[in-house]
């Protein structure tokens, strides 16, 4: 049986983005709005941009794009993650090399959707550490808490069918709707 995507993000959202945030950020390490970039270059920053709208394309729902993704992402190597940066650095430079190698290419955000994809399988089946670094950082900027930097408009939020209510009570959500109160 196939996942839908709303499938999909949600049950990946349980785990793998959970590592990314780290206790700092559930200790309140809340981010701030910047000017710029605080730990990319606007190049490297536009290459992770192209990734991570591979990871959580748009379609007919906001992507990794429109929830700022790549500013969570940036915010969090200047700050909670700041020990990843030589991991995203190396891993950034490597991704432009491999990009490069596409005859007339010069960035990896300047390939075709289907070159850029082809470059993220390899580092999936190389089990690249900075791949896995990327995608549990991209799925922490989609549906963390919007004041820490990512899921702009909640729109990782909205995605899933989450509901941002200060106060709940039975059924919570969609795994319990049948259940009385």
């Amino acid at each position: 049986m196939a996942l839908s995507r709303r499938d999909f993000l949600s049950a990946a959202t349980t785990g793998v983005g959970a590592v990314w945030l780290g206790a700092r950020v559930v200790q309140g390490a809340r981010l701030g709005p910047i000017a710029g970039y605080r730990s990319l270059t606007a190049t490297q920053a536009e290459a992770l941009d192209a990734l991570t709208a591979q990871i959580i394309p748009t379609d007919d729902t906001p992507g990794a794009r429109e929830a700022g993704v790549v500013r969570f992402i940036d915010q969090g190597l200047a700050s909670f993650a700041s020990e990843q940066q030589p991991l995203f650095q190396s891993g950034l430079a490597d991704l432009e090399i491999a990009a490069r190698a596409y005859p007339g290419a010069t960035s990896f955000a300047g390939l075709r959707p289907e070159q850029q994809v082809e470059i993220m399988q390899g580092m999936e089946a190389r089990r690249s550490p900075f791949f896995d670094a990327v995608l549990a950082a991209t799925m922490a900027g989609m549906f963390a808490n919007p004041e820490y930097g990512g899921n702009q408009d909640k729109a990782g939020w909205k995605l899933i069918g989450f509901e941002d209510r200060f106060a709940w009570q039975p059924p919570f959500g969609y795994y319990d709707r049948d259940q009385a109160p």
